[in-house]
């Protein structure tokens, strides 16, 4: 119960977020008696999912959002009916040992430039573990007929290629581990032309590749042995010729549980 315990207090830290994120933690652990310790199994929930329903004309940008909670840290991949359409793995961590790690997670689908083929069933899948949550969406197209295009009209409309805003599509709004494991926040994006990415710690300053903290080519901040003083909001910010994107993941160290 020591998680729990633990977990409340931290939540309670997240500012305008902590008030309902704590009550869903609360709601959804499931504590499991094994011997005389009592572990978490892993579990996931999708807490925000995407609208249902989207009804759009051609040519409208369409934002997909999901946002899932659970243990191990889930991931987020989309599916167009049964075709993933993203890549949102996370980095292998604590391979040799369960962690007791949490995190709620949050993924976009973004479609700049609305078509007729766009239109279908949409999936956002959340895995944690050995357990899998699903939401469904279906997007619709309102003016379809007549208005599909092809490789060659698509260039001549400067729709392929055409300069975008970055967008973050996958990453952590809160996550705890426990003092001493390696963790990984992730920060996937998209836009044209490519973003660059910088990371800011809970104290203001831009993150620098040294001996505990790294910045992987896909965005994510590894962070090798977290420490109490690790604990705060670190910022991923994403840029491009366009404009910017920025989202925050809430760090948490717990100490480990006897």
């Amino acid at each position: 119960m020591m998680i729990l315990s633990v977990l409340l207090i931290a939540l309670s830290l997240r500012l305008a977020q902590s008030s309902r994120l704590r009550n869903d933690m609360n709601n959804d652990l499931s504590p499991v008696l094994s011997g005389s310790r009592f572990k978490l199994i892993d579990w996931v929930q999708i807490k925000e999912p995407p609208v249902p329903l989207v009804t759009e004309k051609v040519g409208a940008h369409v934002e997909l959002e999901c946002q899932a909670m659970g243990s191990p840290p889930p991931t987020i991949q989309w599916y167009k009916r049964n075709m993933r359409i993203t890549e949102n793995e996370m980095m292998e961590v604590n391979t040799i040992k369960p962690s007791d790690a949490l995190a709620m997670m949050s993924s976009r689908l973004v479609i700049n430039y609305l078509l007729p083929r766009h239109q279908d069933i949409y999936r956002c899948v959340a895995e944690a573990g050995a357990q899998v949550s699903t939401s469904v969406t279906k997007l619709i197209v309102s003016d379809k007929e007549g208005r599909e295009m092809n490789f060659t009209q698509l260039i001549n409309a400067k729709i392929l290629g055409a300069h975008h805003m970055p967008r973050v599509t996958f990453w952590a709004s809160t996550l705890m581990d426990t003092i001493g494991n390696e963790v990984n926040l992730p920060c996937k994006s998209v836009g044209n032309p490519k973003p660059t990415l910088l990371w800011i710690d809970p104290n203001g300053r831009v993150i620098e590749t040294d001996d505990r903290f790294t910045i992987l080519p896909d965005g994510e901040l590894r962070i090798k042995s977290i420490i109490w003083a690790d604990m705060g909001i670190y910022t991923c910010v994403v840029k491009n010729s366009v404009g910017d994107d920025t989202v925050e993941t809430f760090l948490y160290p717990m100490k480990a549980s006897d």
